[in-house]
């Protein structure tokens, strides 16, 4: 089980300050709150295996549908406006104290919180997650941005709905995603509400290229064409194009890159083989991120030195890559 800190994290990475800009709020809970939290929900835990097998993937699974089947049991416990409050306010002390992250964004879906507990608003929701923010801000020296995420497999009045809301609350979210599964859900017909946001100031992340399929380099092409993308979400598959490569480049579009999860959901076929070092020495700008630290058992400590024992980083490429990643936040200084 993954724990606070690791003799097996050098010191250099422990210590080192860090910004991550792609981790999913919903999936950030942690574990000993889940325990907690579970048996008002029907979830018995008896012991470590049942939390395993409820709440985290050690291995990859069939593909990324399977993957997200398996946040719904985190989903039913985000039930009302005072676990979303802690749930904030946890990831980002967590991400401080046992992270040394320093600039955090953080993401989230409305209607994916929403579902199974539609007592809550939009509103309802995002206010408890902006004090549980604010006070860790005052308790911490840290930054902290919030992401809305638009979920690409719902109606796009459902759509409509959700970019509305956000222009709503523009001065409290830094930027606009559009996730889920992108096979089968292209993303031109979500050009107007990205549109919208990026008129009302927002800034403009993609979950795209992140599934294995030949498609996906033009699926970056296509987030970055059409809803003017400014950063993708993984996008680890363009290391198939060098023109698309070319084209990330010449955009200076930044990659925010997930190892742990990039394996857990078979888009690499191991961390070995993982083109992290091929995109940032093609010259793109590529950060470090954990997707969902405690769904996936990792944290951005974890991914750094996976990166620098498994392909070889040096502290120092790691520092850039933390330094990009703040050079490329949404967060306003």
């Amino acid at each position: 089980m993954r724990t606070e800190q690791s003799d097996s994290i050098a010191p250099e990475i422990l210590q080192m300050p860090k910004a991550e800009l792609h981790r999913h709020l919903e999936l950030c809970m942690r574990p000993s709150t889940i325990r907690e939290l579970a048996p008002q929900f029907g979830i018995d835990l008896p012991d470590d295996q049942a939390f395993l097998n409820r709440f985290v993937i050690l291995e990859p699974m069939q593909d990324l549908g399977a993957v997200l089947n398996k946040f719904l049991d985190t989903q039913k416990l985000l039930a009302s406006e005072e676990i979303l409050e802690r749930l904030a306010f946890e990831a980002c002390e967590d991400a401080f104290k046992n992270e040394n992250i320093h600039w955090l964004e953080l993401r989230y879906a409305p209607t994916f919180i929403q579902q199974g507990h539609e007592h809550l608003s939009f509103e309802k929701i995002h206010q408890a997650i902006c004090r549980g923010v604010e006070a860790a801000k005052k308790a911490y020296p840290m930054r902290v941005g919030l992401i809305c995420i638009l979920q690409r497999i719902l109606p796009l009045d459902v759509t409509e709905r959700v970019t509305n809301f956000v222009l709503e609350q523009a001065d409290s979210f830094v930027g606009i995603d559009l996730a889920d599964n992108e096979v089968g859900f292209d993303c031109k017909p979500f050009a107007p509400f990205f549109a919208k946001a990026k008129a009302a100031g927002l800034k403009i992340t993609v979950h795209s290229g992140e599934a294995n399929v030949p498609e996906a380099p033009q699926y970056v092409v296509d987030a970055i064409e059409h809803l003017g993308a400014e950063r993708i979400g993984h996008g680890v598959q363009i290391y198939r194009s060098p023109e698309v490569m070319e084209f990330v480049r010449e955009r200076g579009v930044t990659l925010e890159l997930c190892p742990t999860s990039n394996w857990l959901t078979q888009a690499i076929p191991n961390l070995d083989q993982h083109p992290f070092k091929v995109l940032m020495d093609f010259g793109l700008k590529v950060t470090i991120n954990t997707d969902d630290p405690v769904i996936f058992n990792t944290d951005l400590n974890r991914e750094y030195q996976l990166l620098h024992e498994k392909l070889g980083l040096s502290f120092a490429q790691l520092k850039a890559c933390s330094e990009q990643a703040r050079a490329s936040s949404f967060i306003r200084t």
